[in-house]
């Protein structure tokens, strides 16, 4: 990835603190809890994805997202050739998929798409059981440490039936609200 390229800005971080701060950074971080997607991309370049829970929404006024991708990975490379990607908000039948994309299952599964994979406008593959999905044009760029933030414009959107997935202390788990809690003490 050429951080020198015209569509990518680079932030300039102050330096850190240390590794003790990134440690305490990392342990801080653990108590975010955090829907799991997986990133995927179709192009000229190939068929990508990456596990991951770096996305917010922007805007509804025009829709809009961000994602960051640690930009060791092959699929920021993708997306930035290929300029579409798709969010895929992970459900939870979806764990054994999201192992496979972030590198924890056997390495032949990385970046196996199978039949439960569909696609919207961009071609960017779309579980077809995830609880909801984003198919986006990424519009800008920018490199801010180890990461390549990317804004994408959503150009399609889908919600299924399924709860998401969720992430948390480094285990995977659901959203139970706060009512149901009460309602079991």
């Amino acid at each position: 990835m050429d951080p020198h390229s015209p569509n990518t800005h680079r932030l300039d971080l102050s330096p850190a603190d240390g590794p003790e701060l990134r440690q305490r950074f990392i342990q801080a971080m653990g108590k975010v809890a955090a829907s799991v997607t997986l990133v995927t991309t179709d192009g000229g370049v190939g068929r990508f994805g990456q596990t991951v829970t770096a996305m917010m929404s922007v805007s509804a006024d025009p829709p809009t997202l961000v994602i960051g991708l640690f930009r060791g990975v092959p699929v920021a490379d993708a997306v930035r050739t290929n300029r579409c990607f798709a969010v895929n908000i992970l459900s939870g039948q979806d764990i054994p998929v999201a192992q496979a994309f972030a590198g924890q299952a056997d390495p032949s599964t990385l970046y196996k798409f199978d039949e439960n994979w569909t696609s919207l406008r961009t071609g960017s593959p779309i579980r077809t059981t995830a609880a909801a999905a984003f198919d986006c044009h990424a519009e800008q760029f920018l490199v801010a440490g180890s990461h390549l933030l990317i804004v994408g414009r959503v150009v399609d959107a889908v919600a299924g039936s399924a709860d998401p997935l969720t992430y948390h202390a480094r285990s995977y788990g659901h959203h139970v609200p706060m009512d149901l809690l009460k309602g079991n003490s």
